[in-house]
């Protein structure tokens, strides 16, 4: 055998098992940087297994065929069980609805805008296209807080905190807003919790929220924390709730599974598509980082992923129907005491890696 073709068995070997540790890697209960951020990839990395299965149909690797086709294969399917729910096939979690009652519908727009983004007239567009009930923007700086004016006589409430961070937040809303923008964890972190009132009267809470996601240096435990606090928040108190935002994580990983449990949400995504967001320049590398969930009180009439507006993240537009009354604590399921154990240390953990951070460590 020549070495070329040496070298080249040897690293087709090397990258079968490099995908089939990365696909159980994130197993690992840990918040470092390192094992969340294989969460994002698993349609990417079980595409790559397919390829590669493939490929050891035709490649020589000797005694290493059969271990190496049966590993790629319980990665396969490990990879495809977290994403399949969101297959059209797969039962809806949130029922769809055509007509609903008056009054009692709401739509949201959810833009990570960019802030180094200065095209502003794309999105201004797109705003006056779609004319949301609610319009939450991400990342906005003063730059962008100045180019939407336009928009503000459209949009009597909101709340805004423009930042040089990438974590500035502008909420608009043309329904009656009542609320603050609070740091759950981090001072330079805002999210934004109100209570909007429907045309008919009905009263909705919403949380948009937007955490740091994991990065080289900075691991998840903060926004982890976020996220589950903002979910035990929703079920202590019982009443329609929607949460919104660039959540920095994907529907299917554990801690937005937890953030599920934790709070009794629910996915509009499942069975209805993947409506990948982020990043939007890099079509095969793309996965949904900007997501809405909501409390049992709702159906959903539309959901659609929205047109390039110039940032590294594609709009995405919600039409709900209120189908409940909003102000009485809908009966939910109890959460586990597995779900409130794991709650708990993920809050610790989170504000245990804030402490880390202003100590210097």
């Amino acid at each position: 055998m020549s070495r070329v073709r040496q070298w080249g068995r040897a690293a087709l070997v090397a990258f079968v098992v490099a995908l089939i540790v990365v696909s159980f890697l994130p197993i690992w209960w840990t918040d470092h940087w390192w094992v969340r951020m294989w969460d994002f990839p698993r349609l990417q990395v079980a595409a790559l297994l397919v390829i590669v299965c493939v490929g050891l149909g035709f490649v020589s690797v000797g005694r290493w065929r059969w271990p190496l086709l049966a590993g790629t294969a319980a990665a396969l399917a490990w990879q495809v069980s977290h994403f399949v729910a969101y297959f059209r096939p797969y039962p809806r979690q949130v029922a769809s609805i055509e007509n609903c009652p008056a009054g009692r519908q709401i739509s949201l727009l959810n833009a990570n805008v960019l802030m180094t983004n200065k095209d502003y007239g794309r999105l201004i567009d797109l705003v006056e296209q779609r004319k949301p009930d609610v319009l939450l923007l991400l990342e906005p700086g003063f730059e962008w807080e100045a180019a939407i004016k336009p928009l503000l006589a459209e949009y009597p409430f909101r709340l805004s905190e423009p930042l040089p961070n990438t974590y500035g937040m502008i909420l608009l809303s043309r329904l009656p807003m009542d609320g603050r923008i609070q740091h759950l964890l981090q001072p330079a972190v805002p999210s934004a919790h109100v209570r909007l009132r429907l045309a008919g009267g009905e009263q909705v809470d919403l949380h948009a929220v937007h955490p740091e996601p994991p990065l080289p240096g900075d691991d998840s435990g903060e926004r982890d924390a976020e996220l589950v606090t903002v979910g035990k928040r929703v079920r202590d108190v019982g009443r329609a709730a929607i949460v919104i935002g660039d959540l920095n994580d994907v529907a299917w990983s554990r801690t937005s599974d937890l953030f599920r449990r934790a709070g009794g949400m629910l996915d509009p995504r499942v069975g209805r598509g993947f409506y990948p967001t982020f990043n939007a320049n890099y079509p095969l590398l793309r996965w949904p980082l900007d997501h809405l969930f909501v409390s049992p009180h709702f159906k959903v009439m539309k959901l659609d992923l929205l047109p390039d507006i110039g940032s590294d993240h594609l709009p995405i537009f919600f039409q709900l129907c209120l189908t409940e009354n909003g102000s009485e604590r809908k009966v939910l399921p109890e959460a586990s005491p597995s779900t409130e154990a794991e709650a708990a240390h993920e809050v610790q953990a989170g504000v245990a890696e804030r402490q880390e951070e202003q100590n210097g460590q």
